[in-house]
């Protein structure tokens, strides 16, 4: 459904994307996992036909994104990452405005619109101004509109940052309910957990260019060993680890085996290795967030 081949997207010297190549299958839901500067956004917007690539070729669904790109506009669609709905609208109004201009009858688009708003939790404030609404709710009214259209591919682009865990739960249950639908959804977050759990297929992204992909469960089977030991504060570990990683106070171990014993008067966590450990041992971030 998404195939990209060697994207590149340069802003005067600087790459903003640079040797990007991948393919999506229909129905899947990939996760653009990266850092804050990885080129997530550009990436979407080069997707979304917002900007044009500035080498390489990208197609969805088979049309080119630059040459066909008012017929690709039919079968997308998109939230931004800083995009809000009108603000001098009701909820009722923007989604069935939205759905007006994707063409859908009024009839149709009224059912949608109050489908969509049940599903988000905003029928009880259907016909308040946006501009009274939350920043969580103005969000959910923007994710009700994409839900609403049924587009073949959906692009959400950092949907849940700022949501409380109630409207963020709300937007993993409506790309869980994309997903079964059959739409291809893209969606890119900085948040680890939020990739593992939605995401088929996950591209891992640094500084414009693809640092691997491939479905959550292998990205952990790469974190060596098959344990992870936590300490923080004291140190005089006397185990062997396979990787370590210090954040802080705290220190990371990737061990085969568990020890026998731990350190005392350390707080000590013991669990299973994550897709936040590929991140940490493998997945080659810059620490700084910029």
């Amino acid at each position: 459904m998404i195939v990209c081949r060697e994207l590149g997207r340069r802003y005067g010297d600087f790459w903003a994307l640079r040797h990007v190549t991948f393919e999506v299958g229909r129905g899947q839901t990939l996760g653009v996992l990266g850092p804050n500067g990885a080129g997530k956004t550009t990436l979407v917007r080069v997707l979304t036909t917002e900007l044009a690539p500035s080498e390489g070729n990208a197609w969805i669904a088979g049309y080119d994104v630059v040459s066909q790109s008012e017929k690709l506009r039919k079968l997308i669609a998109a939230v931004p990452q800083e995009s809000k709905p009108i603000d001098f609208l009701t909820p009722y109004e923007f989604v069935l405005s939205y759905l007006l201009l994707r063409g859908y009858s009024l009839r149709e688009a009224k059912r949608r619109t109050a489908d969509s708003l049940r599903e988000f939790g905003l029928w009880d404030v259907r016909n308040r101004e946006v501009d009274s609404l939350s920043g969580g709710m103005k969000r959910r009214v923007l994710v009700a509109a994409i839900f609403a259209a049924e587009a073949e591919v959906v692009f959400l682009d950092e949907p849940t940052t700022g949501l409380d865990v109630y409207s963020r739960r709300l937007v993993w249950n409506a790309i869980s309910e994309l997903k079964r639908r059959g739409t291809t959804v893209v969606l890119t977050t900085h948040y680890v957990e939020e990739a593992a759990a939605l995401s088929d297929v996950i591209l891992v992204m640094d500084r414009g260019r693809v640092l691997d992909m491939a479905p959550p469960e292998q990205l952990v089977e790469k974190v060596p060993g098959r344990h992870v030991v936590e300490i923080y504060g004291r140190d005089g570990v006397a185990f062997v680890s396979r990787a370590v990683v210090e954040i802080g106070e705290r220190k990371l171990y990737y061990v085969d085996t568990l020890p026998s014993e731990l350190p005392r008067g350390s707080r000590v966590v013991v669990r299973p290795k994550s897709l936040e450990d590929y991140v940490l041992t493998i997945g080659g971030w810059r620490h700084e967030d910029n």
